[in-house]
């Protein structure tokens, strides 16, 4: 009787336990969950495994990898990744980060010119041995773009790693919701719900400003050596696109990334829209004439004629976590009667 009743106080004391897990809600974010539990978060990432963060005392649970918290020491193999540690203030554990033309961090720039922070190559090709030089505490990688091979090189090394798909999110916010779970390695959820709640009040202003006025139609593109490709419909473009008022031209192609096309369709599609957006993508656009060189058809369109032609400013997506800014650059272009004294940040006209 006894030992019955011993194993029932263990069942119990063992289910209070997990009870005492408190599931932390996303409120636009699809690919990551977090749970806070009594001295530890467990992260599920966007390969859906379970990271397990402790400080005091390392838990006995199942899990794919345990990272002791605060970390100290981060690799960022996306300039994205940079803009979610400026956020929380955490940018000072930055060890390395991913080979790009320019940083428009001073403090970065400024680190990797004195040695303090490294390049470690480019995120489909990093160097291997100067990361594990590095002994980063986490690696906070992009899976879908560095791709599989990157991914089992990290495994068979032991180089641990945070899988952080964000740009697959489906809405800007859930984007920018990606601070979330990034800030529980540094034990600071509460800094990171703080910054996403204040950039979300913003977005929802700058929505309700334009929210019944009449759509713009707008084509958002990468035209790169003469190929093109579109942000899919279901991709956090097209509901940048939707939440600065607008409406997307290429909203039937299914897909959360980058759909190709041809040039014919992308002059077809131009043709009826109000506003043109180049993507950036590593080589900037400075004129009209750049894409009109690529794509030649695009010089009879509306937005060509109409001189509503806009590309991303080379910093942009090192200042993702300012979607509020990014939004209301958008709504100003797409319904500039509203924003009369508004000075684009983000983007600008060509």
């Amino acid at each position: 009787m006894r030992k019955i009743v011993l194993a029932l106080l263990m069942v119990f004391l063992l289910s209070a336990t997990v009870c005492e897990a408190k599931v932390i809600e996303n409120k636009y974010a699809k690919l990551f969950s977090i749970e806070k539990d009594n001295g530890y978060y467990i992260v599920k990432d966007s390969l859906n495994r379970t990271i397990v963060l402790w400080k005091d005392k390392k838990p006995s649970i199942k899990a794919d990898l345990f990272v002791k918290i605060p970390v100290k020491r981060v690799v960022a193999l996306s300039t994205t990744f940079v803009s979610y540690l400026e956020a929380i203030d955490c940018q000072d554990s930055i060890v390395g980060v991913v080979s790009t033309k320019k940083w428009y961090f001073e403090d970065i720039e400024e680190k990797i010119k004195n040695g303090e922070i490294i390049s470690v190559g480019r995120a489909r090709s990093p160097d291997y041995e100067r990361i594990l030089s590095l002994n980063p505490d986490i690696v906070l990688i992009h899976p879908r773009f560095a791709g599989n091979d990157v991914i089992k090189k990290f495994d068979s090394l032991g180089i641990p790693y945070v899988a952080c798909d964000a740009a697959y999110e489906g809405h800007p916010l859930g984007r920018l919701e990606w601070v979330k779970p990034i800030s529980t390695f540094f034990d600071k959820l509460d800094k990171a719900e703080d910054y996403f709640n204040s950039v979300e009040g913003k977005v929802i202003e700058i929505q309700k400003m334009v929210e019944g006025e009449e759509k713009t139609n707008v084509v958002y593109a990468l035209v790169l050596k003469g190929r093109v490709k579109v942000p899919g419909m279901d991709s956090y473009h097209a509901k940048l696109v939707e939440m600065a008022g607008g409406n997307y031209m290429f909203k039937d192609l299914y897909g959360t990334g980058y759909v190709a096309v041809s040039a014919e369709e992308l002059i077809n599609r131009a043709a009826n829209a109000d506003v043109f957006i180049e993507i950036y993508m590593g080589s900037p656009i400075e004129s009209k004439d750049e894409l009109i060189q690529q794509v030649p058809g695009l010089a009879e369109t509306k937005p060509f004629k109409e001189d509503r032609v806009y590309t991303m400013q080379p910093w942009f997506w090192q200042r993702i976590h300012k979607m509020d800014k990014i939004i209301e650059d958008l709504a100003a272009i797409l319904h500039p009667e509203l924003f009369p004294q508004h000075e684009l940040t983000m983007f600008k006209k060509i």
